[in-house]
């Protein structure tokens, strides 16, 4: 009766993990040393069924670069100028320090990977003037390609209010 009970939670586990992989699959994505031409731009097959929304207060690089793989994991290929980026990001946690520009030697590898996301149209990347100042970081002193808003937790709220969602 045991082993009977086992194998019917197995397969009920089973059958669970498969279908949960299939609503949450995105496309499989090879490791950079295997990619040997760049990739094809293809017409987009249509808006997404919703937009999504990274509310990030992260205390270190490794817990962030987990976010931009998911990220990566998520793209499938360089978005089009007119289309939405895959995830809207808000910087406004003790992160902000790893994009003033001061900080740029130690923190280049987090760096570069955001503006690389950001130019392939995967990422909007919102940071917080609020913490910004905490840090002691002008608005001059952080890269380009992040949009400077007043108050991260506010960004978060419109966000939320015009149908993102948290990821």
């Amino acid at each position: 009766m045991l082993g009977r009970s086992l194998l019917l939670l197995l397969l009920a586990i089973g059958v669970f993990w498969l279908a949960a992989s299939r609503l949450v699959r995105g496309p499989e994505v090879a490791p950079a040393s295997v990619v040997v031409a760049p990739p094809e731009r293809i017409a987009p097959s249509g808006p997404p069924a919703y937009n999504l929304l990274a509310d990030i207060r992260v205390g270190t690089v490794d817990e962030l670069q987990l976010l931009f793989d998911r990220v990566e994991h998520l793209l499938d290929r360089p978005l089009s100028e007119g289309e939405q980026p895959l995830v809207s990001l808000v910087l406004h946690g003790s992160e902000v320090e790893f994009f003033a520009l001061r900080n740029y030697d130690k923190y280049k590898d987090v760096v570069d990977r955001a503006a690389k996301l950001a130019a392939l149209g995967a990422v909007d990347i919102s940071i917080c003037r609020t913490q910004m100042e905490t840090y002691g970081i002008q608005p001059d002193q952080v890269p380009g390609f992040l949009r400077q808003v007043p108050y991260g937790p506010g960004e978060v709220e419109r966000l939320r209010n015009n149908g993102y969602v948290s990821m």
